[in-house]
């Protein structure tokens, strides 16, 4: 310990008793009020932020200043992207809290009844929520390597995935001794369209800690259309979305979709090369082509580590000049990392949510 924080440790102790401030000078009260000030006696209000893509993990920290720091990005182990491929299918789908009526709680039952056994032993709820928390886990451990301190929370985002329930992220996140935090967003799980696009810097107020404000400014924002497009390896995604600030996402079945036939790695089993990026690019145009009135994108939000990968670039640009005109403006800053620093902005917000009743 340095001497000016020994003095600091000295004047705490004094200060802490019973009759600690009035055993202080005037003089020595407003040198502990300027030691505070400049050195952290209580732990900084940071937000941590992780995106569950494939095949891959990623973490970021937003902290008070504004600036938000990429920590980590996890490779998968096995399993773990054949999970979330399954999980995007509708033939996957299942009943899941919250219940539209009893009659479905009940139908339920034994599978809710399985997970609570599991979880009574030690176990992930299931061996999809395994396979989640242990990327979770793996990413938890980077940011604390990375801070040096225990985390007790983080804001998950993920793919819009038709079989993912908020009841898997909540179990997982809790299999990784994490407390599972509630966006206040439409759909329950916080998606990676809502998550980059706050990552990205747009829809959010610009004082978060005055909540009147904050809401009455993000109330005032401007809706837009927004296409999100995930490329990396194993998936590409892409929805045609309503934003209305980062916390209003409207992104219906109809205007979204994942395919893992059409990752990266998988041109080796095409054909050719050109039938690849032909297949790319026909499904890139596919969600405007069945959506003809609907409004086109003022915002492409690029995510994934594949972006700048062979043609895909020169192929999302072919797909919408033959969709729309003029072109929308296309947003790629650190796209690896986009929805993950998102989530960690609005975990740091969560405190101050405007939106709390």
């Amino acid at each position: 310990m340095d001497f000016v924080g020994f003095l600091l440790w000295r004047l705490l102790v004094v200060g802490a008793g019973p009759l600690g401030s009035a055993l202080m000078s005037t003089g020595t009260q407003e040198l502990l009020g300027a030691f505070t000030q400049f050195h952290d006696v209580e732990p900084p209000s940071f937000g941590v932020g992780f995106d569950l893509a494939a095949p891959y993990g990623t973490a970021a920290i937003s902290f008070p200043n504004g600036t938000i720091t990429t920590i980590a990005k996890i490779p998968t182990e096995d399993g773990y992207k054949e999970v979330l491929q399954r999980l995007s299918l509708d033939s996957s789908r299942h009943l899941s809290p919250p219940y539209q009526n009893l009659g479905d709680e009940w139908k339920d039952a034994p599978r809710q009844a399985a997970r609570r056994v599991r979880k009574a032993m030690g176990l992930p709820a299931s061996q999809d929520v395994g396979y989640l928390a242990n990327m979770l886990i793996a990413l938890r451990s980077a940011v604390e390597e990375h801070l040096h301190i225990t985390i007790s929370s983080a804001g998950v985002t993920t793919m819009n995935l038709a079989a993912l329930y908020q009841e898997d992220l909540r179990d997982a996140t809790e299999y990784a001794k994490l407390e599972y935090l509630a966006f206040p967003v439409r759909y329950q799980i916080l998606y990676e369209t809502s998550a980059a696009y706050a990552g990205y810097g747009y829809g959010l107020c610009a004082d978060y800690t005055k909540r009147a404000l904050c809401k009455e400014e993000q109330d005032d924002m401007d809706s837009e259309v927004v296409m999100a497009v995930l490329f990396t390896r194993t998936v590409l995604t892409v929805s045609l979305s309503v934003m209305k600030s980062a916390y209003y996402l409207y992104e219906p079945d109809t205007r979204h979709f994942s395919d893992f036939d059409l990752g990266y790695d998988s041109q080796t089993r095409q054909q050719s090369e050109q039938d690849y990026w032909d297949a790319v690019g026909s499904r890139l145009k596919e969600i405007m082509v069945k959506n003809p009135y609907f409004k086109r994108p003022a915002q492409v939000l690029l995510m994934g580590d594949c972006i700048d990968a062979g043609r895909f670039r020169c192929t999302l640009r072919e797909a919408l000049s033959s969709q729309m005109d003029p072109m929308p403006s296309i947003v790629s800053r650190d796209a690896e990392f986009a929805a993950a620093k998102g989530a960690a902005e609005l975990t740091k917000r969560l405190s101050w949510d405007p939106y709390k009743s």
